[in-house]
């Protein structure tokens, strides 16, 4: 039985009205206010690019009041009027590339967010700059690899529950890929992949941030938006004379003088079978750091009664502790219901909380704490550095009640010094039972 298909959805929009409804009564009764000139442009990477300015007319605007609430929205920047009025006070404006931001795209997605104060009788300028959120990866096969292998599989993991993968059957080997607003330190490069000979060549490397191609110039050390990698595959004869291994370099390009300059990336040692010793959170070892820095003790699997009760909300918690003190949480929700997942999407461009995609960092972010304000659900979220929290899934529960399916919470904490431990709860709504008359 389906009931309330857009419960979230509806939720937001109903509050955004409100919100709106009163502000203009407000401020016509008052007659305190302002009017604000918006403009939105895109910074590249790199000055080389360019973009042409009908894409950037084609992003959306909204404008939030200082509780997160919606004041107003344009479907696009040429929609918005050449002065804005607005009540007396303080306001964020966001603009993105059309739609929400995914995992994997085929192109660059763009968002940008500028606080701006309305003061009576006065036209504020506000110029919103919209940076690159995913990043580009592309491989690149040496002439000699595809004549050397009939088939092969590359796999780059970034420590979120999805891999992206490249095969001798992919048409197109550049993707776009999102590493989360906090980004990630270190991705893997798994190669498998089978030669003329039929044999199986394995390898694994890691790469790190200063590997990237292109980037923002901002010395943040993890891998994040508007950074560029590509990596290129040639095969390694062996001594004697068979085709045994695969090397894998990353390229720099160095724009101000075009240079291009082979990088060491660093090898993880293989097994027999291409697996890496002590398994991926593993590596040579059965000792695992994360055992003794962090606890993270998630709840057990919650099944929702048919009655149309909700279970008890402190079933939800989970308890996070870590010695060095907490680095990020980063919360996904895996669904199987459709209806949560466009729910769930719709939330970036007005939170920029996106629970889907890569996930969302619990640790000091301000959207998360608004959203959950706005749904009556009021939500405090850690400091960076924090020994403690727990994040009650059960704030979910109320929302979720009417999208049947199962909802899986996977949560990864990294605390201070980069030690990373994950857990997951799931979470089934099932068919309500229909009343009798």
């Amino acid at each position: 039985m389906k009931i309330a298909k857009q419960l979230l959805l509806g939720a937001f929009s109903i509050m955004a009205l409100s919100a709106c409804t009163s502000e203009a009564i407000d401020a016509i009764g008052k007659k305190q206010t302002g009017t604000a000139q918006l403009n939105v442009d895109i910074k590249k990477p790199t000055p080389k690019n360019t973009r042409a300015l009908k894409e950037v007319q084609d992003f959306p605007v909204s404008i939030a009041d200082d509780k997160g609430a919606i004041i107003s929205k344009y479907e696009t920047v040429a929609e918005v009027p050449a002065k804005v009025l607005l009540n007396v006070g303080n306001y964020v404006v966001t603009s993105h590339t059309p739609g929400a931001i995914r995992k994997k795209m085929t192109e660059p997605y763009y968002m940008g967010t500028e606080n701006m104060e309305i003061i009576k009788d006065v036209t504020t300028q506000v110029n919103v700059v919209c940076k690159m959120q995913n990043s580009k990866i592309e491989v690149v096969y040496d002439p000699e690899f595809e004549q050397v292998f009939t088939q092969w599989e590359i796999t780059i993991t970034d420590g979120s529950e999805t891999a992206l993968s490249f095969t001798n059957t992919d048409n197109n080997n550049v993707v776009y890929w999102y590493f989360g607003e906090q980004g990630v330190k270190e991705l893997t490069v798994n190669f498998r992949g089978t030669n003329s000979d039929g044999a199986t060549v394995a390898a694994r490397q890691t790469l790190t941030k200063d590997q990237t191609s292109q980037n923002y110039q901002d010395d943040r050390e993890n891998f994040c938006g508007g950074d560029a990698l590509t990596l290129k595959f040639k095969p390694t004869e062996s001594n004697e004379g068979d085709i045994s291994k695969i090397t894998i370099t990353a390229n720099v390009l160095f724009t101000e003088t075009n240079e291009e300059v082979n990088v060491n990336v660093a090898d993880k040692p293989m097994t027999d079978n291409g697996d890496q010793p002590g398994g991926d959170d593993n590596p040579g070892g059965n000792d695992n750091p994360a055992d003794k820095a962090i606890t993270l003790t998630m709840p057990a699997d919650i099944t929702f009664p048919t009655n149309g009760t909700l279970p008890d909300v402190s079933l939800g918690d989970t308890k996070i502790s870590a010695e060095a003190g907490i680095k990020s949480i980063m919360v996904t929700i895996v669904t199987t219901c459709e209806d949560m997942i466009t729910e769930l999407n719709n939330l970036v461009p007005e939170y920029g909380v996106d629970f889907i995609n890569g996930g969302a960092d619990i640790v000091e972010n301000d959207g998360v704490v608004r959203l959950f304000t706005a749904l009556n659900q009021p939500l405090e979220v850690p400091k960076m550095g924090a020994k403690e929290y727990t994040f009650p899934i059960g704030k979910f529960f109320n929302f979720i009640k009417s999208l049947v399916g199962e909802h899986n919470f996977k949560m990864v904490v990294t605390d201070m010094n980069g030690v990373q431990k994950s857990g997951q709860v799931k979470v089934v709504v099932p068919e309500q039972e229909e009343e009798e008359d």
